[in-house]
């Protein structure tokens, strides 16, 4: 692949990189973003992202109390609501693409985003919102996305210790339609499992949360796509600073 066929999946121009994101509940990956833009703006360091907008389809959760006590605007279209006064279900294919059409409508009243996170966003994207956004959304997994242990409805770390491991990476991704993980793009610090078993998901979950979900999102938003430093071939394959990244993508390192 000569160089000429990778292309930047954000290039920075005057502007920060605008970013909305989309949550469901608590928020907390969405303060690490933000808190990031803070520690940067204090810093005086030059801001190359900024989340303009935070959309919810659970209006009043707390993700979306946060965002509006850092000043982000918030957009909200209740799904629950939306699929029950439709009376259809929340998984009919063909209303999920109108849902989203107008989350998108919502969200670009407000900014036109170079980029989509989801920060615990509990709604699927349906093939209309990917497309709008393709190669320009990012998503978490709690977990390595390359271990082949990996099943739904059970939380990753008890998944690794169930497969023996002694440490877990978080891992964001792009999302890419039809598939349940896309394209690595960067995973965590590793974070020790020592001493926990299955009964402290709890616990666990709340170490994976600061160590690696807190600083691997930031990492991914601010320093990597919003410098420009990621870039994509036609294949779908990742590079970052020019380098072809593996299926794990780029390994953060330290504590």
């Amino acid at each position: 692949m000569s160089e000429s066929d990778i292309k930047p999946l954000f290039e920075p121009r005057g502007e920060p990189m605008s970013v909305a994101v989309l949550l469901s509940g608590s928020g907390t990956n969405f303060v690490a973003i933000a808190e990031e833009e803070r520690r940067l703006a204090r810093s005086g360091e030059r801001l190359y992202g900024r989340t303009d907008a935070v959309f919810t389809n659970a209006p009043g959760c707390e993700g979306a109390k946060k965002a509006a006590e850092y000043g982000v605007p918030v957009l909200s279209i209740g799904s629950k609501k939306y699929f029950e006064v439709l009376g259809k279900s929340p998984e009919d294919e063909e209303m999920r693409d109108y849902y989203d059409a107008a989350a998108i409508s919502l969200i670009e009243s407000v900014c036109t985003p170079d980029v989509i996170v989801l920060a615990g966003y509990r709604r699927r994207l349906g093939r209309a919102f990917i497309e709008r956004y393709s190669d320009r959304i990012l998503n978490l997994y709690p977990g390595d996305i390359t271990k082949d242990y990996l099943v739904r409805g059970v939380d990753a770390c008890v998944q690794a210790l169930q497969a023996g491991e002694d440490s877990l990476r978080c891992t964001v991704y792009l999302e890419r339609l039809g598939e349940r993980f896309g394209t690595a793009l960067v995973q965590s610090p590793p974070v020790s499992l020592a001493g926990f078993t299955e009964a402290d998901k709890d616990a666990m979950g709340a170490k994976i949360r600061e160590k690696a979900e807190w600083k691997a999102f930031p990492f991914a938003v601010h320093e990597l796509v919003a410098k420009g430093r990621v870039g994509i071939d036609g294949d779908g394959a990742l590079y970052v600073d020019g380098k072809k990244l593996g299926p794990a993508g780029y390994a953060m390192e330290g504590a």
